[in-house]
Parts: C-alpha cells; structure tokens; sequence
C-alpha cells in the first residue's frame, strides 16, 4: 500500500494491473485510488473466474484473460499447485525448494504485446503499471515500450535470485527501465536489511 500512497500524488487516472491473480491488489488499488479506472491482465481461468467475483460491482475495473509477452502467441502457463506461483517460465529447483511447490498443469493461453494489445482494445495508455508475473517481467516490458514511454510510475515484483528458468533478476530491470527514464524511487516497507535479499516491492518512477 505505501508504494500505492507514493504514487497517488502524481494524479494517477489509468493502471494496468499485470498478473492481477484474484483481484487483491486491484481492490487494494481503487481504495488508494478511487478515481482510476484499472485494466487487469491475468491469464489463468480460475483466477479470472474468482477476480470477476471479488471485483463485482466495484466501479472503473476490467479484467482482460490473456497473458503478456514479447511477440504475439500462443504458449502454454505452467500451472503449479499452488497457483499463485504459475509462470510461463519453468520453475527453477531453487524456486520448488524456496515456494514448496511443483507443477502440476499446463494450460494454453493466448499471449500479447502490450502495445499491440492496448491498441486493438482502444485502451488509454498507462500512467502505473503493476506487474507481478513470476519471473517473467522483463518479457513483458519487451512487448510493453510504447506503454512504458507515456507511463508515469510502475510497481514491480523483482527477484534477486533465479526462481524460474531464465527470469529476470533486479539488475536488468533496473537497466532495461532507465532506458525509459524510470529509475528507483522506493522499495517495499517489508523489505529485509541486513541479510541476503530474495524479492520486494519496488516504486519505479519518471525522473523529470
């Protein structure tokens, strides 16, 4: 939430919620945000299922099932037993030791450019992304640059070790998004010090 507050004062209108699971983090952002209309992006069906449920008759909120990426596809999600966990990237033995969990489906999903998909949809651009997709984030900021040269702010999980199969790690994100003129601004309030890092939170915002 502290990361939402900081955001707010740019005068967010449009977020694009990427990896929207269940719907917490978009009910999360309408209270800080009332105002803003959020475009949600989550690929697993029983996650769309349960985020149409949880964000019934909450103002300003879609939900699009599609997965993102750097080309325009089909490819299949590994689906774990735990589901939060899913990725179109294969989890990494670090990543079944560290999550307890291990695959247990695949199913197909339809895979897009942001830039073209926004297109299509006739979407506004975004001025916050928050994006969670397991390892795979760097993937969809490839397919995203259009998007990420009108955005203002972005949320991102990063992870400093490989948990999945190829995963971005913190550094190429930081080194791919000052490309854009988006630098760190703040981390997660729960983010440990002192000891060896494995994910956070992390306010990336347009340097002036």
């Amino acid at each position: 939430m502290e990361l939402l507050e900081a955001a707010r004062l740019l005068g967010i209108r449009t977020i694009y919620d990427i990896g929207a699971n269940v719907g917490t983090w978009a009910l999360l952002a309408k209270a800080v945000i009332p105002e803003a209309t959020v475009e949600a992006f989550e690929p697993l069906p029983k996650h769309c299922a349960e985020f149409g449920n949880n964000l019934r008759g909450v103002y300003g909120v879609r939900v699009h099932p599609v997965a993102l990426g750097p080309a325009n596809t089909y490819a299949p999600l590994l689906v774990t037993d735990i589901s939060d966990a899913s990725s179109l990237l294969p989890l990494a033995q670090i990543g079944q030791a560290e999550f307890s969990v291990k695959e247990i489906d695949r199913v197909g999903v339809q895979v897009f450019r942001l830039d073209d998909f926004r297109s299509q949809q006739g979407l506004q651009f975004p001025e916050l992304i928050k994006l969670d997709v397991q390892g795979y984030e760097l993937e969809v900021l490839k397919g995203a640059t259009e998007c990420l040269r009108h955005t203002k702010a972005l949320v991102v999980e990063v992870s400093f070790a490989e948990y999945y199969d190829g995963q971005c790690l913190f550094h190429e994100l930081i080194g791919f998004l000052a490309e854009f003129g988006l630098f760190v601004a703040a981390l997660g309030a729960h983010t440990p010090t002192g000891v060896m890092l494995s994910q956070t939170d992390v306010l990336f915002l347009r340097r002036s």
